[in-house]
This record gives C-alpha cells, sequence and structure tokens, in this order.
C-alpha cells in the first residue's frame, strides 16, 4: 500500500505473478505424474537367455525317482546349461522347475507355497536357495558326504585309464574342494593309478589333469 492507504499497483502486480508461477507450478506436477502413471518409462531389457534357447540344451526332466547321485548329476548338468545361456536369477529357478516331473513337481508345490510365505514372492528365491533345498530333498548331506569319501578313495584297481578317469571325473563333482586347483586334480588323479603307470606318468612331468 501507499501512504494514502491503496495498494500498491506495482506490489500488487509482482504478488499476482507468484500466485500465477505457482499454480503453473503445481499443475505441471501434477501433469508430470499423471504422464508417468499412464506412460511409465520403458525397462531395460533384462539379461538372459529366452526359455526355447534354454530347451535346446536337451537337459533332462527331473521326476524324483532317481537315484540321489542322478539328481546331484542334473544339478550339475543344470548349472552348465545356464551358463552357456547366461540365464538370469529368476529364470535358474524358473525354468529348473518346469523340468521337474511326478514327485519332484509335487514336492516343489508345496515348497514353492512355503518360499513365497517366506519371502513374499517366488521371485526373491535365488537359485543357491533352490539348490539348497532340492539337495536337502533329493541329495541329502549323508549323500554328499558318501561321495566325497567315495572320491578320495578312488583308485583305478581293475578298471582301464580310461573307466578311472571318468570315474574320477563324476565324482570330483562332489568333491571341488578337493581338487580346487589343476595341480590338485592332477595329483588325486595320479595317486589313484597303479604303481606302474603313475611311475611313467611322473617321469613325463606331467602336471595337469585333461
Amino acid at each position: 500500500m501507499d501512504r494514502s492507504g491503496m495498494p500498491h499497483p506495482e506490489l500488487e502486480n509482482d504478488v499476482s505473478h507468484v500466485d500465477e508461477n505457482l499454480v503453473l507450478a503445481r499443475a505441471l506436477t501434477r501433469m508430470t505424474e499423471v504422464l508417468q502413471q499412464n506412460f511409465p518409462p520403458e525397462r531395460e531389457q533384462q539379461s538372459g537367455c529366452l526359455y526355447e534357447r534354454f530347451l535346446a540344451h536337451r537337459t533332462p526332466a527331473f521326476s524324483g525317482q532317481e537315484d540321489p547321485l542322478r539328481a546331484g548329476r542334473w544339478i550339475s548338468d543344470l548349472k552348465k546349461t545356464f551358463e552357456i545361456c547366461e540365464c538370469s536369477e529368476v529364470q535358474k529357478v524358473l525354468y529348473a522347475s518346469y523340468l521337474l516331473q511326478g514327485d519332484a513337481t509335487t514336492w516343489w508345490e508345496t515348497k514353492r507355497e512355503l518360499l513365497e510365505m517366506e519371502l513374499g514372492s517366488i521371485a526373491a528365491v535365488s537359485w543357491v536357495r533352490f539348490k539348497r533345498e532340492f539337495n536337502d530333498r533329493f541329495f541329502p548331506n549323508t549323500m554328499r558326504k558318501q561321495m566325497v569319501r567315495e572320491f578320495n578313495n578312488l583308485v583305478q584297481g581293475e578298471m582301464t585309464v580310461e573307466q578311472y578317469a571318468r570315474k574320477f571325473i563324476e565324482l570330483g563333482k562332489f568333491a571341488t574342494h578337493l581338487i580346487a586347483t589343476e595341480e590338485m586334480r592332477f595329483g588325486q588323479f595320479q595317486e589313484g593309478l597303479h604303481r606302474e603307470i603313475r611311475r611313467q606318468v611322473a617321469c613325463l612331468q606331467i602336471l595337469t589333469f585333461q
């Protein structure tokens, strides 16, 4: 106001501009919110592999009737396929569950409900957690320990070198901590060979297992 008590024209205009700017800012904010709700930004394409590509590797189904050693091999085969296909964590659990049949499917349906209640969503189940639950049911710790002992005591015996090598590779999957390096792997393999063959191999100074 001026000295006469009347509103000052310039001050009144400034207040009016402030009000208009505030209204405009609020309107733009609201418009942005509406646009984001109706037209959300495109998500980045998730890494992983298509189910068709996964199936192309022909990993066999698992019914739950197989022996525990077969269960261990199934998980090992899946691991290789997942690495080749570069599957995401969610895809690993999803694709593995699709290969379950019979008793294994019945087990997973029950286990899945329990995991969803625990974690809130099946998407929260990691591949590590799936393997742990699967092994507890189909490849128990007692059997895994037995495989480790069998590997640790493995010798060529009456087997040919080729047969011994196949057995060594098969059981070695369950005792990776005993053959963590190439040198450890070859040392373990050489130790189980017949004495004469072991002596010949030692003369060749081979340090890797192929």
